[in-house]
């Protein structure tokens, strides 16, 4: 089976784009709590 079309198709920039994208995604909520801490911290 030869499939150099599909893998034609797939253009690395994206594939890393999309990779780091969804690592910035995953870390998100773990920055937004570490800043209300921080900010409630300020307050308190």
């Amino acid at each position: 089976m030869d499939f150099t079309p599909i893998i034609a198709g797939v253009d690395t920039a994206t594939v890393v784009t999309a990779i780091i994208a969804m690592g910035g995604l995953m870390i998100l909520p773990n920055v937004a709590k570490w800043g209300s801490k921080k900010l409630a911290s300020f307050f308190s």
